[in-house]
């Protein structure tokens, strides 16, 4: 029996192939975490490794006794992650897995979090995935529940009995999207995915952000394959149309295209054994989870994370009126923001109907709560918050919009780094929503340009997507309050007149930080955009809302307007485009 065996909870599980120059960081990191390191068993995969790599694990293993064991498997050959995965889970038998790339060093209290969110979670959570640094990924996960579609395996930890249920990884996808294809069947199987932002690990492969030629075209290659397993006919006939358009246009990487169409001949012959599996498990296949368009899940891009070089109090000003079980949802986004000095200001309208309902679920919340019984109207209430907040910066969060976890801390990591800037402008997902509450889609609302001029045209910020200082509201005021709508549009185009940007012409962070609710359904959409056309005539003729627009900001739209169309057209995507705009405005 190993040291630790019958008290061991993880078992780390890393697969090794030629990794010389990232084992002794990987596992001094390891050794070095708030957690008995008895509890800790280091499991080493190697796949068939000749730059001395299993000599460097046989010399390590006896300078760390004090791990609940240190095992090295040697497969003799390159089997592919999945596989050699498989095989280092076989070496354990602790009631978790976790595994983790080598590139990679874990922060000291990643083991004491990742406990936490276990203990936390519903009992079906069966797979919890850590946060990566300088680069997260990219996919969308739920504000509220952290909840995700898919979990990266670069460090995930994973409940023994669920990932032995759903077989393991599969050993048919050599490497890329065999982390998806876990993710999904575990999920068909009716457990549940966790993201857990308060574990972290720094991740050295992607410290450049852009991908690799072996990513590029392993992720196209491992698509294709995950669409003839998990996806409709529709699903299929779409990936080899996506696949094609890539071998005619790829990334720039030497000899792509030579990779790419190796691969595309290559996946005629590997596909069997994935419509084997579609028809052998109806009932998985049934329930199947995949969401194949524009990737596997909604994309929130990458953005490279620089930790603020200060920590400032930011207040949250959040503008609610009498439906509590909404703000509740809200409310709940902001347990899990990773940046931790902030306060909550809820400015209720009307009745105090949410009250109690914060006193009672959110006590452990820096909030407080405003309400004099009064209706004052959206506009000056959410003045009446700012004007208490106490923070040098203010962000705007209304009672059915969310922030991701990384929302404060990235968007202030960025204002610190630009101390001359007033404000930052972020980007956000836009979740569409039925009557029944059913959300039917979560896409990236992307705008290039936020300019005077666009501005001008309609409103280009969605309210929770700017972090600002308080001394813009002190100088210029803040939501306009003779509007009953509009009233952000009009404080953003004063911020935007009078402040100091970071970017002139465009957005300053391209990932989405945070999420905001729009209605699915035509009707109730356009009842929307009907009340807010109510306030046309009381904006466009408000006389404190007059800005100049110079010829070289028309020009430098129309010249930026006319590279984008030419890109479309080089993609091949140009008519499609303009047939688009055409119904849109129909």
């Amino acid at each position: 029996m190993k040291k630790g065996e019958n008290t061991v909870r993880y078992d780390i599980v890393m697969v090794t192939y030629n990794s010389m120059k990232w084992l002794r960081a990987c596992v001094a990191a390891l050794a070095a975490v708030q957690y008995p390191l008895e509890e800790l068993h280091l499991v080493f995969a190697d796949n068939g490794s000749t730059d001395g790599t299993l000599e460097e694990l046989r010399r390590m293993a006896g300078e760390y006794p004090a791990f609940g064991g240190f095992t090295v498997a040697e497969n003799g050959a390159n089997l592919g992650f999945g596989a050699a995965c498989n095989r280092g889970a076989a070496k354990g038998s602790a009631p978790l897995l976790f595994f983790l790339n080598l590139d990679t060093e874990v922060w000291p209290d990643v083991f004491l979090r990742l406990d936490e969110a276990a203990v936390r979670a519903p009992q079906e959570t069966a797979a919890f995935e850590c946060r990566q640094f300088p680069y997260e990924t990219g996919h969308h996960i739920d504000p509220v529940t952290l909840e995700t579609s898919w979990a990266s395996g670069a460090a995930l930890a994973v409940r023994r009995a669920a990932f032995t249920s759903v077989g393991g990884f599969d050993e048919h996808l050599f490497m890329y999207c065999e982390d998806v294809d876990l993710s999904w069947r575990l999920r068909a199987g009716g457990y549940r995915l966790q993201y857990v932002p308060a574990a972290r690990v720094t991740h050295y492969s992607y410290e450049n952000g852009g991908p690799k030629l072996g990513e590029y075209a392993g992720s196209f290659y491992g698509n294709l394959l995950l669409r003839y397993k998990f996806g409709s006919w529709r699903d299929i006939w779409r990936g080899h149309k996506m696949y094609l358009g890539a071998l005619r246009r790829p990334l720039h990487f030497n000899g792509v295209r030579r990779v790419l169409a190796k691969n595309y001949l290559r996946h005629f012959i590997k596909l069997w054994p994935f419509l084997f599996w579609r028809f052998s498990h109806r009932a998985e296949y049934g329930a199947r989870p995949a969401r194949f368009e524009g990737g596997f899940s909604p994309d929130r891009g990458l953005w490279k994370f620089t930790p603020p070089q200060e920590t400032p109090l930011i207040s949250v000003i959040v503008r609610t009126c009498g439906r509590p079980q909404t703000l509740k949802r809200t409310l709940e986004s902001l347990r899990w923001q990773t940046y931790r000095n902030f306060e909550i200001i809820v400015a209720e309208d009307g009745p105090p109907a949410a009250r109690e309902m914060v006193k009672r679920d959110f006590a452990e919340l820096p909030i407080r709560y405003l309400n004099d019984g009064r209706f004052h109207g959206r506009a000056a209430n959410g003045n009446r918050g700012l004007a208490a907040a106490r923070g040098a910066l203010c962000n705007f969060l209304d009672d059915d919009d969310f922030f991701y976890p990384d929302h404060l801390e990235l968007l202030a990591g960025v204002l610190c780094a630009h101390p001359e800037a007033d404000l930052v402008l972020g980007s956000a997902m836009a979740m569409f929503v039925a009557k029944d509450g059913t959300v039917t889609e979560v896409r990236p609302m992307v705008f290039d340009r936020i300019d005077r001029f666009t501005m001008c045209q309609n409103c280009r910020i969605p309210i929770q997507t700017v972090l600002f200082r308080r001394s813009l509201f002190e100088r210029y005021g803040g939501l306009i309050e003779t509007l009953e709508a509009h009233e952000d549009w009009g404080m953003w185009l004063k911020y935007l007149e009078h402040g100091r940007r970071i970017t002139p012409h465009a957005p300053d962070v391209r990932r989405a930080t945070s999420l905001f609710v729009q209605p699915a359904a035509q009707s109730d959409a356009a009842a929307r955009m009907e009340a807010y056309r109510k306030s046309d005539a009381d904006f466009y003729s408000d006389a404190s809302l007059c800005f100049n627009v110079t010829l070289a900001d028309m020009r430098r739209y129309y010249d930026d307007m006319i590279a984008d169309m030419r890109c479309l057209e080089a993609r091949g995507e140009l008519h499609e485009f303009l047939e688009q705009q055409a119904k849109r405005g129909e």
